[in-house]
């Protein structure tokens, strides 16, 4: 089957062409209801991270994204036009040192519900990978 790409522009009144993209491929790629419920949160979360930190909420830059089955591995990846950020360490935000912080929860979610991560282009890019 073929890659489908999709792109939206960086504002957050979006997330709704994002949510109905994960509906499609969800759909196209017969994704069962619990794995389902991992990639929906983990793409909101990354779509977020992009529009907010890698776009800084410039809406004359995109979001885009690549979905495509490898096999029975499902591959989403979320780009952002920013410069990046060091994801070489990714704290565990249910350690007590860290556990007032806002920051770093979403990655930390990403992490754990998808079968792997792989971060891109100085962390402009990330591919979640989901067993299917």
């Amino acid at each position: 089957m073929d890659k489908l790409e999709f792109s939206i522009a960086s504002e957050i009144g979006n997330i709704v062409k994002v949510e109905n993209f994960i509906d499609y491929f969800s759909d196209v790629y017969n994704v069962e209801p619990d794995v389902f419920g991992k990639i929906s949160l983990c793409v909101i979360e990354a779509v977020n991270n992009a529009i907010l930190y890698g776009n800084k909420l410039d809406s004359s830059k995109y979001v885009k994204f690549l979905v495509y089955e490898e096999e029975k591995r499902l591959f989403v990846a979320v780009k952002d036009e920013g410069e990046g950020f060091d994801y070489s360490y990714i704290p565990d935000p249910t350690l007590p040192d860290n556990i007032e912080k806002d920051a770093g929860r979403g990655l930390y979610l990403m992490k754990t519900l998808s079968d792997d991560l792989i971060f891109e282009d100085g962390g402009s890019k990330v591919t979640m990978v989901f067993n299917l």
